[in-house]
């Protein structure tokens, strides 16, 4: 090989070597001991142009590294499924597909590129993002754009694009946006107008969350017995979607000034710990019918399926994301693709699959797996499975939809933002004390390394 790159054998990847002389080692007894053809490049004599013939028409190989190991047999399937579709549209290329868990996946990356060798194609997130690009293990998209008269940046929203500085490196196949979700049947019990019903009056706003989950909250002297909702602010990655309600933002474009020294991140983040600590609504369990309302994935939607609809428990609303005082209601979207290795021996294999996993050819899969509501591209329409979802709404949050804020230290601001909404949650820290402190964090890291987009 000219380049001096080798692929990994299948030998060798199923291999798990967890260093790169191990790795070495493993490689050179995969090769059984084969003579490497002359530097010359003639073919050796006794091979046949019938032979030729047959090696030129054997499918080139896409080697993929994908999350399949510790996943639910419903994402297993859909990815085989979307595995066994791109080979058939794309005869050309043969996917040799090595399964790992969720976690193992940067660390496997990593030490195959420190052995000498590379994926073609590699399952990303958001959060691995800035790790592979300063390691070198993935490429830009920007030259493939640039000469695919098929696609086109303008195809895709800005949040289905993972960026890294502006540059994009993959296109997202799953998009998480959380709509809400409720018990119909406990908002009839209560007479009480459902957030569908306030959302087609343009009255479905937090301050009817509030009051509908006060309402349906249930206690037993301390005790609830029955939660009027469930969200999120602790985790960064929902965090955005109530500061952006309330006109808040975490840092400016430029990422060069934290803003949770803002009026409006104030009152965004009390709203948010009152819910929990001063009106107590924040209780029960949706799957178990004892919760009223609740923000959450599409990806859940085959648990409610399991637990709710196949035991007739009660009929499951939907809603789109309620608006903030000045009405505003902006939906955080969270994205995973697929990379192209940096070195990758057939990177244009792996931009073909990394197309197909975003395409009409792929969503009925997609959805299968809880996903494909929302979509990288602007041309697809959500795919809906279960009655109680509705499009509309899906579109309406897309239009809505930004992409997560990253730190290029977000597993720091993830750690520490968990200590601090835990402090205001239980008193010992104000919440105009912990955005202070939040505000002095989140400003070091930004000096310190930015922002991922």
């Amino acid at each position: 090989m000219a380049s001096g790159r080798r692929r990994l054998t299948r030998r060798l990847l199923l291999s798990g070597a967890a260093s790169a002389a191990g790795v070495l080692a493993l490689a050179v007894a995969a090769c059984g001991g084969a003579s490497a053809a002359p530097e010359s490049g003639v073919a050796p004599h006794a091979e046949t142009k019938t032979e030729v013939s047959a090696k030129a028409a054997k499918p080139a190989v896409v080697s993929t590294l994908m999350v399949l190991r510790g996943q639910r047999q419903t994402w297993v399937n859909a990815w085989h499924s979307i595995f066994a579709g791109f080979e058939a549209a794309h005869p050309a290329y043969k996917l040799e597909v090595i399964g790992a868990t969720l976690d193992r996946v940067p660390s496997r990356a990593l030490t195959t590129m420190a052995a000498g060798f590379t994926f073609d194609a590699i399952y990303g997130n958001e959060g691995w993002l800035g790790l592979f690009v300063d390691a070198g293990i993935i490429q830009s998209l920007n030259p493939f754009l640039s000469r695919d008269a098929d696609v086109s940046l303008d195809d895709f929203y800005e949040f289905g694009l993972l960026k890294h500085k502006g540059t994009p490196y993959s296109v997202a196949w799953q998009l998480t946006g959380r709509p809400f979700w409720f018990n119909t049947d406990k908002f009839a019990e209560a007479g009480l107008k459902t957030p569908a019903a306030l959302e087609a009056e343009g009255n479905w706003t937090w301050e009817a969350v509030l009051d509908a989950a006060a309402r349906l909250t249930k206690r037993d002297g301390d005790d609830i017995t029955f939660g009027g909702l469930q969200i999120h602010p602790m985790f960064t990655s929902h965090l955005p979607s109530y500061a952006w309600a309330w006109g808040a933002d975490l840092w400016n474009e430029d990422c060069t000034q934290a803003g949770f020294n803002t009026p409006e991140f104030a009152d965004a983040a009390q709203y948010c710990v009152d819910l929990f600590a001063r009106h107590r609504v924040i209780g029960g369990n949706f799957l178990a019918g004892t919760q009223g309302m609740v923000e959450r994935a599409t990806g859940g939607l085959r648990r409610f399926e399991e637990r709710i609809t196949a035991r007739g428990l009660f009929a499951i609303g939907m809603a789109p994301r309620p608006r903030g005082p000045d009405g505003e209601r902006a939906t955080a979207m969270t994205a995973s693709g697929v990379f192209i290795g940096e070195r990758a021996n057939n990177a244009e294999g792996a931009w073909d699959f990394i197309k197909y996993t975003v395409s009409a050819a792929a969503l009925p899969e997609i959805a299968a797996m809880g996903q494909g509501r929302f979509t990288a591209s602007k041309r697809l329409e959500p795919l809906t499975l279960f009655p109680y979802e509705n499009a509309a709404y899906y579109k309406q949050m897309a239009r809505d939809g930004r992409p997560v804020p990253q730190l290029l230290r977000q597993d720091e601001f993830t750690t520490a933002w968990r200590a601090t909404w835990g402090a205001m949650v239980e008193g010992s820290l104000t919440v105009v004390a912990g955005l202070a402190k939040t505000q002095e964090q989140v400003q070091g890291w930004l000096d310190a390394g930015g922002c991922l987009r």
